[in-house]
């Protein structure tokens, strides 16, 4: 579930939490500025790196949870021995206690990351003032270029992304500037047999956004990961057309002959980042040759990877092989048509 969509559930349920962010590093870090984890009494979500340097921060944001803090604050944390890390460097962790009183932004947040949009906020790190911008950030922001262009900056960016502004920048003892982008893989899934369903559930924890398709609904579980969008259709070549440009289409149906449509269908719009096929060598040249009669060119042809899966991972049992395919998935990040 992403963050933004776990904190406005907890906000609408009455939850009291506190949104912890990684807002500046120096040195050897485990997370990048704009790493996440929210906080409630009882449960967390996301991480902010692991170790002794998350276990102290979600006991201070739980020590703010039962003060009643209503106040955002920064604390600064060494990464050596007194916190039980070797990586060395420095890490600013922003503490912003979250309840009924910031579901204005909380809600507006979540509607643009629910339609796929960046965006980010403003939040100040003296009061609760959070303003959310969207891809034009100087239309919330103001006429202050730098801080248009800081913001304009990160949403540029391939990952989620945050900078601590000081005080002379946003005319206020401080602020956090970061964003919140969809997530680069956009993954079009076909087949819900036990591979299917074993790779979604390995994909329900990745940072993907995945279109699950299938004519069968009874091989759907009940329930799936918030990133996953499940569709029982009967026309699954009309979701090839209906996915974005850069897709990764994987192809894993319970029919061969569905199969080398929804290949073909895939190899005609041309404009995707990957088309895997699962099978044997031996079901790759069949198709081949099948394509080959219908007037494929090799250079089509050779963008179908099949089998696929990460190499040496042995086993043909359903888990073993969703997780080599999910690793060879990962691979393609940052390995866009515009790349």
């Amino acid at each position: 579930t992403p963050w933004i969509e776990q904190l406005a559930r907890w906000v609408v349920d009455g939850v009291p939490a506190v949104l912890v962010t990684v807002a500046a590093t120096r040195g050897s870090t485990p997370r990048a500025p704009g790493a996440r984890m929210i906080v409630s009494t009882d449960a967390c979500h996301g991480t902010i790196g692991g170790g002794q340097l998350e276990l102290r921060a979600i006991t201070l944001a739980r020590q703010l949870l039962a003060d009643g803090a209503a106040l955002p604050g920064l604390v600064r944390f060494p990464l050596g021995a007194s916190v039980g890390q070797c990586c060395g460097g420095v890490m600013q962790l922003a503490f912003e206690p979250v309840g009924a009183a910031q579901r204005g932004w909380v809600e507006a947040a979540r509607a643009r990351a629910a339609a796929g949009r960046p965006w980010g906020r403003l939040a100040s790190l003296t009061d609760s003032a959070v303003r959310v911008f969207g891809e034009e950030p100087a239309e919330v922001l103001g006429d202050d270029e730098r801080l248009a262009e800081h913001a304009r900056s990160l949403l540029a960016g391939s990952a989620d992304g945050a900078t601590l502004l000081a005080g002379e920048t946003v005319g206020r003892a401080g602020a956090l500037l970061d964003v919140s982008l969809p997530p680069e893989l956009q993954v079009v899934l076909f087949g819900a047999g036990h591979v299917g369903r074993a790779l979604a559930e390995v994909f329900g924890r990745l940072p993907m956004q995945v279109r699950w398709v299938d004519a069968r609904d009874e091989e759907f579980p009940a329930a799936v990961a918030g990133n996953i969008e499940v569709r029982c259709t009967d026309a699954p070549e009309a979701e090839v057309r209906a996915a974005p440009a850069d897709a990764v289409f994987l192809v894993l149906t319970h029919s061969h002959a569905l199969d080398f449509d929804l290949v073909r269908a895939i190899l005609d719009r041309g404009d995707f980042r990957f088309c895997g096929l699962i099978g044997s060598h031996a079901k790759r040249a069949s198709f081949e040759q099948r394509l080959r009669a219908r007037g494929y060119g090799e250079q089509a042809i050779a963008r179908l990877h099949c089998p696929i899966g990460a190499p040496g991972l042995a086993g043909k049992e359903p888990a073993v092989i969703a997780v080599a395919i999910a690793a060879e998935v990962l691979q393609l990040r940052g390995a866009s048509l515009a790349a």
